[in-house]
């Protein structure tokens, strides 16, 4: 397909309701313009950029999982097409919610997915916002060209884990900004990933691989090792910002780093990062749930949501009401009245999907479950 004929596509798909208020199809709008701007289709790019301002001043939410997501066909389509013709663009993550991301190339840095914004990757600064979610977007703008990745970090496991991943496979980084709100602090055993980071890069970790001297929760990292963390420990220094959210103090901070023009960090193999991924598919057969079945009836002039549960013999045991998806299920689960995982992943979605109808409008039809019947 064309350029030319992809945005036809993506102008038909805006005009859906409930895609005229989805991230997704903000995303793959953004991800088009980008595309056509390097192909100098400037004026399909502006088009696109227009639409995707549209949504996102009206965007309800980032993935609700619809099924087929028509974004996210083109999404896929436009990877391939990027990875193709070798374009560079910049690569963000912005919601890990989301079931519709980009599939990403194994040799594409960053290695770790998560939520962070990439500038020039051969830059020397890497920078992290703490709490602060909305700070990244704001530095990117101003500081793209001269930072290598700007991204939060909530957790003083996890999180940490993937900051160091990131940086250590780039050798060009040299300098970690963090800055923003501490994360948790004011939460009893909180995370503090701030703090956690700099026991890190000065401590290191213990044979059970806790973070020396860390005063989060449960700072412990599992999935790097003692050669990594090393590794992270002479590669980067650490310029420590916590509590300050300025973007003229943090700009300052980044020149100054630059200034120092630091040479690139050695070139080693580090192992350990590559983990299995599973490829999901549906299942080919279903099982009935012994405990029974469920009927959705969302009522809009109520605000709320019938649910009707029934004997596998057609008999109405119950009727469960609720204004939102997550107490019915709770309830559900609670009550005993479900005893299969597919069948409350399966109840979870069509919940889910009867009070963004509620809320949104969006049209609602319970589907059936995935597979075929077999007789147990």
């Amino acid at each position: 397909m064309s350029l030319k004929e992809i945005f036809e596509d993506l102008k038909h798909i805006s005009e859906i309701k409930k895609c005229s208020f989805c991230g997704c199809n903000k995303d793959t709008l953004k991800e088009f313009a980008e595309l056509a701007d390097a192909n100098n289709e400037k004026e399909l790019a502006e088009k696109a950029l227009e639409i995707e301002t549209k949504i996102a001043s009206q965007q309800k939410y980032e993935c609700i999982g619809c099924n087929p997501c028509y974004p996210a066909d083109i999404s896929n389509l436009l990877f391939e097409m990027d990875d193709n013709d070798d374009v560079e663009k910049e690569d963000s993550c912005s919601s890990l919610s989301c079931s519709c991301d980009t599939p990403k190339s194994k040799n594409k840095w960053p290695i770790e997915r998560g939520s962070y914004f990439v500038g020039d990757e051969k830059a020397s600064v890497a920078i992290n916002t703490l709490s602060n979610t909305e700070l990244p977007k704001e530095l990117i703008k101003t500081l793209k060209d001269k930072i290598a990745i700007v991204g939060y970090c909530e957790t003083e496991n996890i999180g940490v884990e993937k900051i160091v991943k990131n940086i250590i496979s780039n050798p060009n980084i040299r300098t970690l900004i963090i800055c923003g709100n501490e994360s948790g602090q004011n939460m009893m055993g909180g995370h503090f990933s701030g703090q956690a980071l700099l026991s890190l890069h000065t401590n290191g970790i213990n044979e059970k691989k806790r973070i020396i001297g860390a005063k989060g929760k449960r700072p412990v990292v599992k999935n790097i090792n003692k050669e990594q963390v090393e590794r992270f420990q002479s590669q980067i220094e650490i310029i420590e910002l916590i509590g300050n959210n300025s973007i003229d103090d943090i700009s300052q901070n980044v020149t100054i780093a630059l200034s120092k023009e630091k040479q690139k960090f050695s070139e080693i193999e580090i192992n350990g990062f590559s983990s299995d991924e599973i490829i999901a598919q549906n299942p080919q057969k279903l099982l009935l749930d012994k405990k029974g079945y469920f009927v959705i009836i969302p009522d809009k002039s109520e605000h709320k949501i019938f649910v009707e549960y029934y004997a596998n013999s057609g008999e109405l045991l119950q009727t469960i009401v609720g204004e939102d998806a997550s107490s019915i299920y709770y309830t559900i689960i609670e009550k005993e009245f479900i005893s299969k995982l597919d069948h409350c992943a399966y109840l979870g979605k069509e919940l889910t999907k009867a009070e963004y109808f509620i809320k949104y409008d969006i049209p609602y039809r319970q589907d059936k479950a995935l597979g075929e019947l077999i007789d147990e």
